[in-house]
């Protein structure tokens, strides 16, 4: 306000404020009274607040509040505060560069990650070459062409698995903390360390929903990554994966062993005769491999694989007395026989070794085995980079 005279400031306005916040605070009239200041609720005749009119104008301030997205993302199980994370990014409310200069704070426009591009929400979250790097490892891609953050996430959300959803939203909040970090602090992760710790929190963040205790054992063997990891030294890990083929009425299992330096061991694909559900054919597909590994003498070994059912189900000491029960049982049977076995949890992305070990049984006839030499079709997938 001008001091002594009941009017605006406007050159002042103008320069603290943004344009849109300056153009309502002019809009303002002044009493011709000196009352005090009050509170009043435009969207309301009597200026006096009620939640319906606060939720009509919800709904009034963009088309995209009508989107699904909204609904898609508040059902989404994953922490509170992700969800809140999001919330922010699409309504663009992030405190990036570009909304920085917008409100008057001199920072530079170069994003302080990639430092080649300007920093808005998009280009933080998405099209910024170390956030790249994190959809690539993470096996969600980048994406189609996008004009903003809103579309890229209404066309994940459309197109993608609910559980590849709550990865996406994960990662894009790594993503924030991960530049937080470098701005604050200096440091920036790497990318494959970064996105691991994202599928472990989500991991633990379920369980701990679900009442399950997590105990050190399973912390450290690392549950839910999203990129493929050296097991413990001294140990071996068994990649598991199956593959129902409808038309065929058979499905088929892939196993891929390495040892704690990430060398090749032993590889098997089969397929058998049979129409199952994806769960249960990934549980005939543990039980094929741990038949494997027995009859190869192997022990001290983590069979990891990609669904989350069969894995509660291989850790739980309670199991249904149904033809998935059954196989769960003689699952956990052979695990005795062998000796030192544990079973471990990861996000598919981690697990394309056995997926397409799994996959090419459907185009080849009978049983194949491969030991101390892999396939050359595997090598590319083997020299892919791990922690």
């Amino acid at each position: 306000m001008v001091p002594g005279q009941r009017q605006w400031d406007n050159d002042l306005v103008v320069d603290i404020f943004n344009t849109r916040d300056a153009s309502l605070i002019l809009q303002v009239p002044f009493s011709t009274r000196q009352n005090e200041d009050r509170w009043f609720w435009l969207a309301d005749p009597k200026g006096k607040f009620i939640v319906r009119s606060c939720y009509n104008v919800l709904n009034s301030v963009s088309n995209a509040s009508n989107s699904k997205v909204w609904k898609f993302l508040w059902g989404l199980e994953v922490p509170g505060k992700v969800k809140h994370f999001i919330w922010r990014a699409l309504m663009n409310i992030l405190p990036t560069v570009d909304n920085l200069l917008s409100r008057k704070v001199e920072v530079s426009l170069i994003c302080p990650i990639c430092s080649v591009a300007n920093e808005f929400v998009f280009h933080c979250l998405v099209e910024c070459l170390f956030a790249q790097s994190y959809w690539l490892l993470s096996s969600l891609g980048t994406g189609g062409r996008c004009s903003s953050f809103f579309e890229w996430i209404e066309q994940i959300f459309i197109k993608r698995r609910k559980e590849d959803c709550k990865l996406a939203v994960m990662v894009c909040w790594r993503l924030w903390i991960n530049r937080n970090d470098k701005v604050w602090n200096g440091h920036n992760g790497r990318a494959q360390n970064l996105v691991n710790v994202v599928g472990h929190y989500l991991f633990h963040w379920q369980e701990a929903k679900r009442k399950n205790f997590i105990t050190v054992e399973q912390v450290q063997l690392g549950h839910g990554s999203v990129c493929w990891g050296k097991p413990p030294p001294g140990w071996l890990k068994c990649n598991v994966d199956a593959r129902v083929f409808s038309s065929q009425s058979r499905y088929s299992f892939g196993g891929v062993i390495r040892d704690s330096g990430g060398a090749f061991i032993a590889a098997k694909c089969q397929s058998f005769p049979g129409l199952f559900r994806p769960r249960e054919a990934e549980a005939l597909a543990v039980r094929e491999a741990l038949s494997w590994i027995k009859n190869l003498q192997l022990s001290k070994i983590i069979v990891e694989i990609d669904c989350l059912n069969v894995y509660s189900a291989l850790v739980s000491h309670d199991t249904s007395p149904n033809g998935f029960g059954l196989i769960i049982t003689d699952c956990q049977a052979l695990a005795l026989l062998v000796g030192e076995v544990r079973f471990s949890f990861m996000r598919r992305s981690a697990n394309v070794n056995a997926h397409n070990m799994a996959r090419v049984r459907g185009f080849m006839s009978g049983p194949e085995e491969w030991k101390d030499v892999p396939p050359p079709w595997l090598c590319p997938m083997l020299t892919v980079s791990y922690d």
